[in-house]
């Protein structure tokens, strides 16, 4: 249940909370290098994993048709 007092709260929370977040994220963006071997790899994997997923779908979808036509 949802009262005043609990809407204001997580306003005021809301409020103070974002600038916070942004001023981390600015700041955790800046001392990030992007020429980062880390990353290169955390996006190899990624990719890769995306790719798996793709086929996988696509070779159930595959199936699924093959039993709805015969």
């Amino acid at each position: 249940m949802l009262n005043k007092r609990k809407a204001f709260m997580g306003y005021v929370v809301y409020v103070i909370g974002k600038p916070i977040a942004k001023r981390a994220m600015k700041r955790k963006a800046r001392s990030a290098t992007p020429g980062r071997r880390g990353c290169a790899i955390a996006g190899a994997v990624a990719g890769v994993g995306t790719a798996l997923a793709a086929l996988m779908f696509w070779r159930k979808r595959k199936k699924g048709e093959e039993s709805l036509q015969s």
